[in-house]
């Protein structure tokens, strides 16, 4: 068993001695990968920080004016609209005045058919009293001739009754 563990031990001590062998190679190649890649992300030359720099503001300068261009659109599209609207205040007020100039016709046709009817209503109850006046004075006077007759009827027969 002591075997077994001596045996253990010198292999873990060779493998340990190994890695330490090891560890400076794979150091060097992270260490010249990680060079390349922050030597890759600098720029080399003053000439192209400024590049970058132009590329940055003619970026955001076309981007500003693509912004100015869609609010001049959007302005013009907004007066457009308000003209629209003006015009159609403008129709509906002449639409509302003619049609008050309607109604106003109509109440006055209105009221001058209620006076025309009343006015045609007084003539019909002067027509129909001046008929029963006279049709009282046609029967009085019918009245008057039928109760002479009768009188005279009645005197003419009396006188022939005294006369026999």
């Amino acid at each position: 068993m002591i075997e077994s563990l001596m045996l253990l031990g010198i292999g873990v001590c060779a493998g340990c001695l190994l890695v330490l062998a090891f560890i400076p190679l794979v150091h060097r190649r992270a260490t010249r990968i990680t060079t390349r890649h922050m030597d890759d992300a600098t720029p080399l030359a003053i000439n192209a920080i400024q590049a970058d720099k132009d590329r940055l503001r003619a970026e955001f300068a076309t981007s500003v004016r693509r912004l100015e261009v869609g609010v001049e659109e959007m302005r013009t599209k907004a007066a457009g609209h308000l003209g629209e609207i003006g015009r159609q205040k403008m129709e509906i007020q002449r639409l509302r005045l003619e049609l008050d100039k309607k109604m106003a016709l109509v109440f006055a046709l209105r009221y001058r058919d209620k006076v025309r009817k009343s006015i045609v209503r007084r003539l019909a109850k002067l027509v129909f009293y001046a008929f029963i006046r006279s049709e009282r004075r046609t029967r009085r006077e019918l009245f008057g001739m039928v109760q002479a007759r009768s009188l005279a009827h009645a005197r003419r027969a009396h006188m022939a009754g005294s006369q026999t």
